[in-house]
C-alpha cells in the first residue's frame, strides 16, 4: 500500500497539482507504512527468545532509524541528480522522480518480506512459581 501511495504521489507530482488530488494517495501510503511497522517489529519480535527480546528491540529500532537516515539521503541525492529548486517544473520532476525510486524501495521491502522464514515456536523460559515467589510472612 505503501509502494503504491508513493508511486501515485510521483505521477501527479507536477506544477499544477492540487491538494486534494493529494489527500488518497497520501493516506494509502500512511496506512501502508502505518501497516508495515508493527508487522516488522512483531516478526522480529517473535523470533527471539523472551530472555533476547530487549536486545533484538533494540537492534530492529537501530535498523529502522538508520535505514530511514540513509533512505533519506539516498533520495535528496536522487533529487538532486533530478531536479532543481529554480523552476516548479524542476522541482517536480526531481520530486516525481524520488517519489519513484521510494516506491520502488518500499515494494522491494514488500518482496522482501515474502522470503522471511516460517515463524517458528521459540523456547519460553518457565514461569516462577508464584507461591515460591512470595516473602513469607509468619506471624508466630
Amino acid at each position: 500500500m505503501q509502494a503504491a501511495g508513493l508511486g501515485w504521489i510521483a505521477m501527479l507530482a507536477a506544477p499544477g497539482a492540487s491538494y486534494p488530488a493529494l489527500i488518497v494517495p497520501l493516506v494509502l501510503a500512511g496506512v501502508g507504512v502505518s501497516m508495515a511497522m508493527p508487522a516488522a517489529q512483531n516478526a522480529v519480535l517473535s523470533s527471539v527468545a523472551v530472555t533476547e527480546m530487549g536486545k533484538a528491540s533494540g537492534v530492529f529500532n537501530m535498523g529502522r532509524l538508520l535505514g530511514g537516515m540513509f533512505t533519506i539521503a539516498l533520495l535528496v541525492a536522487v533529487f538532486s541528480a533530478n531536479g532543481a529548486v529554480d523552476s516548479p517544473a524542476h522541482f517536480s520532476f526531481g520530486f516525481a522522480t524520488a517519489m519513484m525510486v521510494a516506491a520502488g524501495l518500499s515494494l522491494a521491502g514488500a518482496f522482501v518480506g515474502l522470503w522471511l522464514p516460517a515463524r517458528r515456536a521459540v523456547a519460553a523460559a518457565p514461569m516462577p512459581d508464584a507461591n515460591n515467589d512470595r516473602l513469607s510472612l509468619s506471624t508466630d
